[in-house]
């Protein structure tokens, strides 16, 4: 699964006799960022509930962003519906491997690598484009995933190492006392294997297949017992959790025996739950 601020995405295999995947997607849809065919008249509205929105032999990984999502398929190529900010646009143009790889926090602040361990930090992605000097740079090794969050950023190296950055004014969503190292130790369970954040909230699988969240529980209010060191999050009867993903102010869980599990904000329809606000 993949996650948007307020739209959630999910892709399966289908069968022989169509295309081999599908894409569901479910949430805002203002610029029409779910929409893969051409658009219609229409004004683009939400959709409420998982409905397949594109059929690829091929899909690899879906990256969606606020206004615009990027469908990849694995022979490189890129489908794309939405509205792309001019900024992002210019990134892609400009440096096509600092656009691969940036990360981007709700305010602006951007992350881009450079190289196999060297990542720059900047306040906008304009100031980027001025080649000014970064604001700070981080020697992290070999990292496999960056995900950026309302207040700062996290990454996942190779060897299972969490590291932690951002604005510490919020040091809950560092998981860790600001006055601490950047990385966060292994968790009961066995190493971390992937990361999702979103909004002031931010959550680890491990390879035992147990979900771990911390964050700032005063604007992550829809996740019960949340603390500012990673702490176990329950999910049904107990199941092993397969994948997670986390919006502005929502999550969803998929299940090792296939169920998803979801809670936080419904306003835009992200949960796939029609009729409810909030679940």
């Amino acid at each position: 699964m993949e996650w948007g601020a307020i739209l959630t995405f999910a892709w399966i295999e289908t069968g022989p006799f169509s295309a081999a995947m599908a894409l569901y997607a479910t949430g805002l849809n203002a610029w029409n960022q779910l929409q893969f065919e051409k658009p219609g008249e229409d004004e683009p509205g939400d959709i409420s509930s998982f409905s397949c929105i594109l059929h690829d032999d091929d899909i690899d990984h879906v990256r969606p962003f606020f206004s615009y999502t990027q469908v990849h398929a694995r022979n490189g190529r890129v489908r794309l519906a939405g509205m792309v900010p001019k900024d992002h646009d210019k990134l892609r143009t400009a440096n096509e491997i600092a656009y691969a790889t940036f990360a981007e926090t709700s305010n602006g602040v951007v992350v881009v690598q450079d190289g196999i361990q060297t990542f720059h930090q900047h306040p906008s992605i304009r100031h980027l484009l001025s080649n000014s000097p970064a604001l700070s740079a981080l020697t992290l090794p070999k990292i496999t995933q960056l995900v950026a969050h309302d207040t700062g950023f996290a990454a996942l190296s190779a060897t299972h190492q969490v590291y932690t950055w951002g604005d510490e004014r919020y040091p809950p969503c560092l998981g860790r006392e600001p006055t601490d190292k950047r990385d966060l130790a292994d968790l009961p369970t066995g190493p971390i294997t992937k990361l999702a954040a979103g909004g002031y909230l931010l959550a680890a699988l491990t390879r035992g297949n147990d979900l771990y969240c911390w964050g700032d529980a005063g604007r992550s209010r829809f996740l019960p017992g949340l603390a500012d060191t990673p702490h176990p999050v329950v999910i049904g009867a107990d199941k092993d959790v397969a994948d997670v993903a986390v919006g502005e102010a929502h999550m969803l869980a998929l299940t090792t025996d296939g169920e998803v599990y979801v809670i936080g904000d419904n306003s835009n329809g992200q949960l796939g739950v029609g009729g409810v606000a909030a679940s």
